[in-house]
């Protein structure tokens, strides 16, 4: 099957088992396609004085390809210990793949990636069913996808669908003999609408572990692998605080747990006191699960009322098939590792994401990444400055924002592995940079550590985050092009023009909020030990900048509202913490008594202090010799 080059072609899984790759999506027409590859042919890089590539640090090298992944697998463990001899590109096959077949852009249409939202529900008499025993017998199953918007149920009792508290042509219901045929009947379905994406409430960690090991215990092992389109099921074990937890791969299939979806991308939301599903109904949608206080305990509810608790199980369906109606948490995800060029389920990570993303971006750009060294010695890079806040009580306090720090650092001093040098400015530190008693006099930019980086060249690391900047203003510009067509349509406006417009607004809403999390995202791989990029200097550079940036800040804004005030060395800010700083101005407002102290604050911040601010960084840039102030 040809994929490449494909218009709206899109990948939704693509993996590597043994000599193989496996791949699922849809081509230009929307039907899907599944396959096995079994001759992929990867590349590697040697050096080459002749060669037309290059490595991130100059150097000329040439490609080599191999027949398999086996016979590539073989070179790269005959070369690793070979001191003399360098072999460079991905030892990520998967990502080598989908970087040849989907090179540029990826298009997708996302009500054509079929997401499954299932719940499970177990016989729980005796107390809570442990997913890696299955040992209780499953009672029912619901499963929707996105294709028809029916609630599919599996149940071992009479259950009337024209009683439920959903429209009953919303539901159909099978009831089941025994648990084998609920098993059956569901697996009969699963096969014939199988998912690419699978969601739910802890679905990932216990419906669909309790699903496979349940069929694994009453059926068999062969009949468990039905649930993957490759008929590949991998255990694989995680830690959580020091336990193992199972866990599986169900090859062909992502499993996007809406649990772990809120908990990573729902930032409006903060921290919540529990993450129980009816908590979070409560605080997203103002709804509650179906309550059975009545009956005292679920435990026993499908025995006192077999009814409402299939409504119970499908309540939990239909809720966080409504989070993503509200939140869209799925298709920011999608939009993420398109962008990246990652499986959905890379995007939890960060190493992961920005290792392929990179090595997608220098390989059209003909330069081979290097290997993975060992995992490196890390030492204590220390966190954001955090101040001691003046305790009591405050009024008129101001806020002012670094926006995006650590991205715009990265940026400023050229933090990249192609532009780090072995220099460092003795005796430098943050204190004595604040109290001028350093002055960067070398032709590198300097970092607040002393590190220094090249000037005579861009890194790569900055050119990418100033290019997703950039993309991600070109996005906004058009989303509120876009809003403003939508307020500009006229009461005439159909129902199909106004949709059209709203589904623009989410595509590029989604799009402009995958690029803010992808770059925010990038200092916590360059500070994990497995990142193929990690350098503790460039991790310690960008930390300590940070501090000396918003510590810069305290000190402009001290200086200045001092020289306002006519007092000398008073503190004014009363609280930092990372990228921002919090200014008490109420002396301010008591000294010009303005009519409306709002208004006034608002346009001195801007008027005045933004200024002083900007000003206080371009001396900051001098007495670095920054790459650029940004």
């Amino acid at each position: 099957m040809s994929i490449v080059g494909e218009e709206m072609s899109y990948y939704t899984s693509v993996y590597r088992s043994f000599n193989n790759i496996y791949v699922r999506g849809y081509d230009e027409n929307g039907k899907r396609f599944s396959f096995v590859d079994r001759n992929f042919k990867p590349k590697l890089f040697v050096p080459d004085p002749k060669g037309t590539w290059s490595t991130i640090g100059g150097d000329r090298v040439s490609p080599i390809q191999f027949e398999s992944i086996d016979e590539c697998t073989d070179y790269i463990n005959r070369y690793k210990d070979v001191s003399n001899f360098k072999v460079y590109g991905s030892d990520d096959f998967a990502a080598q793949y989908r970087s040849q077949h989907w090179p540029g852009e990826i298009k997708f249409d996302r009500s054509r990636i079929n997401v499954t939202t299932i719940d499970i529900e177990v016989a729980s008499d005796d107390g809570f069913p442990h997913p890696e025993k299955a040992d209780k017998e499953l009672i029912s199953i619901t499963c929707k996808n996105n294709q028809d918007n029916i609630y599919y149920v599996w149940g071992m009792y009479d259950y009337d669908t024209s009683k439920s508290y959903m429209k009953e042509e919303f539901i159909i219901y099978k009831k089941c003999s025994n648990e084998i045929h609920l098993l059956t009947e569901f697996l009969n379905w699963w096969v014939e609408n199988m998912p690419d994406v699978v969601t739910g409430w802890n679905s990932k960690l216990f419906d669909m572990v309790y699903i496979v090991n349940r069929i694994k215990r009453v059926m068999s092992d062969d009949m468990a692998k039905k649930l993957s389109p490759h008929r590949i099921v991998q255990s694989r074990p995680i830690f959580i605080m020091g336990k193992e937890i199972a866990n599986y791969q169900i090859r062909g299939i992502m499993l996007l747990d809406y649990l772990d979806l809120f908990r990573k991308f729902a930032y409006s939301y903060g921290t919540q006191e529990t993450y129980r599903l009816d908590h979070i109904a409560n605080v997203v949608l103002g709804e509650r699960k179906l309550s059975y206080e009545e009956h005292g305990s679920l435990h026993t509810l499908y025995k006192n009322d077999f009814q409402k608790f299939i409504d119970y199980n499908i309540k939990d369906v239909e809720l966080v098939d409504r989070f993503e109606d509200k939140l869209g948490l799925i298709t920011l995800t999608i939009t993420m590792a398109y962008r990246a060029g990652v499986n959905y389920d890379q995007t939890f990570g960060t190493t992961s994401i920005w290792d392929t993303y990179i090595y997608n971006i220098l390989y059209r750009k003909k330069i081979a990444i290097p290997f993975r060294d060992r995992p490196a010695e890390k030492t204590d890079l220390g966190g954001g400055h955090v101040k001691d806040p003046q305790v009591g009580k405050h009024e008129w306090v101001c806020s002012f924002d670094l926006n995006s720090l650590y991205p715009h650092l990265i940026m400023q001093y050229n933090m990249s592995p192609d532009t780090i040098i072995e220099h460092r400015e003795p005796g430098v530190t943050i204190e004595r940079l604040l109290n001028d008693g350093v002055q960067n006099s070398t032709e590198y930019a300097m970092a607040a550590t002393g590190q220094c980086f090249r000037k005579d060249k861009r890194g790569f690391l900055p050119e990418v985050i100033d290019k997703l900047y950039a993309e991600r203003k070109d996005t906004k510009k058009k989303m509120l092009e876009a809003q403003q067509r939508l307020q500009h349509l006229g009461a005439d406006a159909s129902r199909n023009e106004r949709y059209a417009i709203e589904k623009e607004i989410a595509t590029y809403e989604n799009q402009q909020l995958s690029i803010k999390i992808l770059m925010n995202s990038l200092y916590g791989a360059l500070g994990n030990i497995h990142f193929r990029y990690f350098d503790n200097r460039i991790a310690d550079a960008i930390t300590s900048s940070g501090r000396l940036a918003i510590r810069w800040a305290e000190k402009v804004v001290n200086r200045y509202m001092n020289q306002l005030m006519q007092t000398e060395d008073k503190d004014y800010v009363i609280a930092i913490d990372t990228d921002s700083l919090y200014i008490n101005m109420s002396s301010l407002v008591e000294k010009f008594n303005p009519k409306d102290p709002v208004k006034f604050l608002d346009r001195i911040c801007s008027d005045k202090f933004e200024p002083v601010i900007d000003e206080g960084y371009k001396r900051l840039s001098d007495v670095t010799n920054a790459y650029e102030n940004k």
